[in-house]
């Protein structure tokens, strides 16, 4: 009868937070052993300010997609919200965890990312490379 009150007093775990973290971990060659608080801090920003959004996109992952692809696709989203929001490294550093994933597990002949879920992500990352290439050059113009 009260059940809609427990979701007032405790929010949710995610398992998305845990995912992206360890996907963004898995990427030796990326920046995330550099500046590991920076990014968990902001991933951690993210998924506690847009929760709501968040667990729906759990729930559809675990109804649509395998493991792997889950991940793929919450990292996916995560990049998308941190693109969105300004926190372009952020963005960069999980979409290019994300290709180097897949990368790992081609290597690995095991099944690789869903291929929509990789067009994705590297859609997005180049997006974000533009992105980011094209407010330097402004700044740079402005400075001169």
């Amino acid at each position: 009868m009260f059940g809609w009150l427990s979701g007032l007093f405790g929010k949710e775990k995610l398992k998305s937070t845990d995912w992206v973290k360890k996907l963004m971990q898995a990427n030796k060659t990326g920046s995330y052993s550099k500046y590991k608080e920076y990014y968990d801090k902001h991933v951690v920003r993210i998924h506690k300010t847009y929760h709501a959004d968040f667990v729906r996109f759990e729930r559809f992952a675990n109804q649509t997609y395998k493991k792997n692809d889950q991940r793929a696709f919450l990292a996916i989203k995560t990049a998308m919200y941190a693109h969105k929001l300004g926190q372009i490294k952020v963005a960069a550093c999980v979409t290019a965890s994300v290709i180097n994933f897949n990368k790992r597990l081609l290597e690995n002949k095991q099944l690789q990312i869903h291929p929509r879920l990789m067009r994705a992500a590297t859609a997005l990352h180049k997006q974000i490379i533009e992105t980011h290439a094209n407010s330097k050059l402004k700044k740079r113009k402005e400075k001169a």
